[in-house]
């Protein structure tokens, strides 16, 4: 009796393993889908500090744009008006004319757009200064959440290696025949071949355990399986 004692006592040490290892990597399985979403999340704010930053200089381009445009067809008006003088001709006078009257309008319309261009420029240069700021606060809270979790699957790797090696040493210890049983829990089931009844229950496949047989386990004093999935049945608290 004492030396099964012993391996359930054991076989405890062995659980509560097979239990943060069980857990440990099923978080280390979850924790890169949840830093691709905040990477999502920074690069979408990126984008949008992008698009603003785009929106202002193409419009600062445009604006310049038509002002060079407008200083071109002032200086050509400019040139046709001093040239009205040197006109011999009705038809060239005409033309000049004309040429004059497109001038004035082309510049008309750089004056308007030129107003427009400004109008809409300050207008994404404030929406561009004004997300800069929540988009910095949110970036940066974003990025602090990924260090952390990236902090934390360094450190469950850690644990998972840790306990990786500790399991193998407890096992030593266990006497040949309950260590060949679990040898066979373990090909079939992995790294949950132990584990604890949890409110009547089986901890691993959930299969309910009779009142009985929950306090027996909550002994610790002899094997005992679930009668659903095989596994070693112990008792410990958290």
């Amino acid at each position: 009796m004492t030396d099964l004692r012993r391996d359930i006592s054991l076989f405890v040490s062995v659980a509560r393993i097979e239990a943060s290892l069980h857990n440990d990597r099923l978080e280390l399985q979850k924790l890169p889908i949840e830093i691709a979403k905040l990477d999502r999340a920074i690069a979408e704010l990126d984008a949008r500090e992008k698009t603003d930053g785009e929106r202002v200089e193409a419009l600062g381009k445009a604006r310049r744009e038509t002002e060079r445009a407008l200083r071109e067809h002032e200086e050509h008006l400019r040139k046709c008006r001093g040239q009205q003088s040197l006109v011999k001709t009705n038809e060239e006078y005409t033309a000049m004319l004309k040429e004059i009257a497109n001038l004035e309008k082309a510049i008309g319309e750089d004056e308007e757009k030129i107003l427009v261009l400004m109008d809409d420029l300050d207008a994404a240069q404030q929406v561009a200064s004004s997300s800069a700021g929540t988009i910095a606060t949110e970036r940066a809270k974003l990025r602090e959440q990924r260090q952390a979790l990236d902090a934390r699957a360094t450190a469950l790797a850690v644990e998972v290696d840790r306990l990786t090696r500790e399991k193998p040493k407890i096992l030593a210890e266990i006497s040949p025949p309950l260590l060949k049983r679990y040898e066979r829990l373990a090909d079939r089931f992995g790294d949950l071949a132990v584990t604890r009844v949890e409110n009547e229950h089986c901890g691993a496949c959930r299969h309910q355990v009779q009142p009985q047989v929950a306090v027996e386990v909550r002994n610790n004093d002899q094997l005992i399986t679930c009668q659903s999935c095989g596994r070693i049945l112990v008792h410990y608290a958290d």
